[in-house]
């Protein structure tokens, strides 16, 4: 279970390096609907985590693992805009490690890693994931490509969602057949090494702790091989980064460098602690083996199920799948019940510099943008701050137009903002032309 901290821990530290310590008290979008104090944010962002690691370092008893679990849960709710598909999958895997016996842990990894390529791979089969220019697949593939100054190719940018579903499938399945682990491991390092220097190593990370997870039956990490193997790799895997990690255009500062290599490194080194570590993988002679098979799969079949209902568009484990929050899409053609409701916002007149103390210029600015709507619930807060603020973001309930290409106004009364979690994108664009990513 402290692998898997240390995963969510690597998540945070590279938020902190990314955007810098300025809004780590900033909640004016929690991801659960309850806004924290300044100070209380704060010392979620900054200091839950940490203990936690602690925690699960020192102590293996229940009322430990009770701790770190509620330590992960104050963490999250001190999160805003986004809960990471691999925050979440690392919270629930501490979570469920924290509640059950050590023998069991390697068990819950494997099933969960092959519930998450299995489900990546089936929410990823719809139209326009596969066959338009819009294909999240594409258009991020075409986007690292133009960061390394590299021609689109055109056929690869094409084959790359289906390769994707293949790959995806195929390391699904192998981890749920016995003796073939391995094989599912060398796919998932080649798989996550590509989501790495594309720009989200945290996923990578997170998911390569799992499989180290997988292959520590009894606990205990204990590579079994030649020691420089554990040096090398990462300083391969972290130059490596560093050569081909792009996120943005233009030229990396050396901080932006020394994160690349540095994420390098810890990826590079989960992998060869899995790979050199001796076990074949779980222990599957317990007679509570079926019940952590069933538990998992439930939960992977609600999951599923939740998104089909239209109740969820986020925390599918299953990144850039092009499932759309309004129309033109998969999930659209299986709504269940009414959407959350987006509305438009505009920027007041004056802007009193103390509301930019307590929401994020960069945000502020998004969020007002013509082309733009926010989800109610993070309306709502914002609200509450602007009229701290004594100002207003005026803001419009948007509904579909009867032609179905975008958002406008709505004609008909509606109530308020409400407070809510944020199952769906804070901010979405007003044309369903647009592309987005999900």
């Amino acid at each position: 279970m402290a692998l898997i901290v240390a995963g969510l821990l690597f998540h945070q530290v590279n938020r902190l390096w990314e955007y810098g310590f300025a809004g780590v008290g900033q909640h004016y979008a929690p991801v659960f609907g309850i806004r924290l104090p300044r100070r209380v944010a704060a010392v979620g962002q900054m200091a839950a985590l940490p203990v936690a690691l602690l925690l699960a370092l020192t102590t293996s008893s229940l009322a430990g693992g009770a701790v770190v679990v509620l330590l992960i849960t104050f963490w999250m709710l001190a999160t805003q805009v986004r809960l990471s598909d691999h925050c979440w999958l690392g919270a629930v895997a501490a979570a469920v490690m924290a509640f059950t016996p050590g023998r069991l842990h390697a068990l819950i990894a494997e099933d969960l890693l092959a519930g998450v390529y299995l489900t990546a791979a089936l929410l990823k089969v719809n139209d326009e994931y596969l066959f338009t220019e819009r294909s999240a697949g594409r258009v991020v593939t075409t986007h690292y490509l133009r960061l390394l100054g590299l021609p689109d190719f055109p056929r690869l940018v094409r084959a790359v969602p289906a390769s994707v579903i293949i790959v995806e499938l195929l390391a699904g399945v192998l981890a749920c057949v016995p003796g073939a682990e391995r094989w599912a491991l060398g796919l998932a390092i080649l798989m996550h090494l590509i989501f790495g220097v594309s720009g989200n190593y945290p996923f990578s990370v997170v998911a390569l702790a799992l499989w180290v997870t997988v292959f520590s039956p009894d606990g205990r990490i204990e590579p079994d091989g030649p020691a420089w193997v554990l040096w090398v790799a990462p300083v391969l895997v972290g130059l490596l980064s560093t050569a081909t990690g792009r996120t943005a255009k233009g030229r990396r500062s050396a901080s932006w460098l020394i994160k690349d290599f540095y994420q390098g490194a810890v990826y590079g080194a989960l992998c060869a602690t899995a790979v050199l570590s001796p076990a074949p993988g779980p222990n599957r002679a317990s007679v509570w083996v079926p019940f952590a098979h069933g538990l998992v799969a439930l939960a992977f079949a609600v999951n599923i199920l939740l998104v089909v209902a239209g109740v969820k568009l986020e925390w599918s484990f299953a990144m850039f799948t092009s499932l759309r929050p309004f129309g033109r899409s998969w999930l659209e053609r299986h709504r269940l019940r009414e959407w959350p409701r987006y509305y438009s916002l505009t920027l007041p007149a004056h802007i009193p510099k103390s509301l930019l103390q307590d929401i994020d210029p960069t945000f502020v600015y998004l969020a007002t943008r013509d082309e733009n709507v926010v989800h109610e619930g993070v309306v709502h807060h914002l609200e509450a701050v602007a009229r701290k603020h004594a100002v207003t973001f005026a803001p419009q309930a948007m509904t579909i137009a009867p032609g179905g290409c975008g958002l406008v106004p709505s004609q008909t009364q509606q109530s308020p903002p409400r407070r809510r979690f944020l199952d769906y994108p804070a901010v979405v664009p007003k044309s369903l032309e647009r592309r987005y990513l999900a």
